[in-house]
């Protein structure tokens, strides 16, 4: 049976202004990753392919990758395509994850074929012989080059989102976690509309503005800044969610950005 539609999710390496693929012999080249299985989330199958490509030494890449919001996704032209691939369309979800110059990247993965872990130059992308689909190119020109110098990526609500975009909010308040604690001043974050993924927006850390929790920084800002008139409407709107014990483990930020 041909489903209707099936997911993948692919991740692209990136150091130095290099983006490294997978070269699969003689016939061709491809992304890091592949097919979601029954009941996995895409960074659970992202997971799984990093480890069974490349290693469990690098599976904990997954937790530092940027989301790409928009999906590269098509319909297969001939049934006989749709029979092979097992989907009459296809959805492919990319990541970016910038690595350190000592990390290595070798393909582990038991294949008939030889595949090799190949660096390029990203704008090699665009080369019809390295990614030989129009639509494709295409892709990568608009949602994957300009944003090669992402090292995060956050989703907020529609209202929040557009509070950014239009400057009358400039502070984001998260949990000072793992993730958080990875970024500094200058990084640039793509950040998109949860409720609408084909919107977003760029934006840089201006500041990173740390206290120990929501009450204590709002003695160090400006409440309006972070989209709240004051402590007590950013509690009462966050009540249904609010974990005091995450916020006494790891501390809160406030993440000042400027668009770009």
């Amino acid at each position: 049976m041909i489903k209707e539609l099936s997911y993948s999710a692919y991740v692209l390496p990136v150091r130095n202004g290099q983006v490294a693929l997978l070269k699969y012999g003689e016939n061709g080249y491809g992304p890091i990753g592949g097919r979601l299985d029954d009941g996995e989330d895409f960074k659970t199958a992202l997971r799984r392919e990093l480890t069974e490509e490349l290693g469990e030494s690098v599976s904990a890449l997954a937790d530092q990758v940027v989301e790409i919001p928009v999906p590269y996704a098509f319909r297969h032209p001939t049934t006989e395509r749709a029979q092979k691939r097992g989907a009459w369309a296809e959805e492919h979800h990319f990541y970016i994850v910038h690595i350190p110059d000592d990390m290595e990247l070798n393909f582990c993965e038991n294949r008939d074929e030889e595949i090799s872990v190949i660096w390029m130059s990203a704008d090699n992308l665009l080369n019809p012989q390295i990614t030989p689909f129009d639509d494709m190119r295409e892709f990568y020109a608009s949602h994957i080059l300009p944003n090669l110098d992402c090292r995060f990526s956050m989703s907020l609500r529609s209202e929040y989102y557009e509070m950014v975009r239009s400057g009358e909010k400039d502070i984001e308040l998260r949990l000072y976690d793992e993730k958080r604690r990875r970024m500094h001043n200058g990084d640039i974050i793509l950040i998109y509309d949860a409720q609408n993924r084909n919107d977003y927006i760029r934006a840089k850390i201006v500041r990173l503005h740390i206290a120990r929790s929501f009450a204590d920084l709002a003695t160090k800002i400006s409440m309006p800044r972070t989209g709240f008139a004051s402590l007590n409407a950013l509690m009462s709107a966050i009540s249904k969610f609010y974990d005091a014990e995450l916020e006494s483990k790891y501390g809160i930020v406030g993440i000042e950005l400027e668009v770009l």
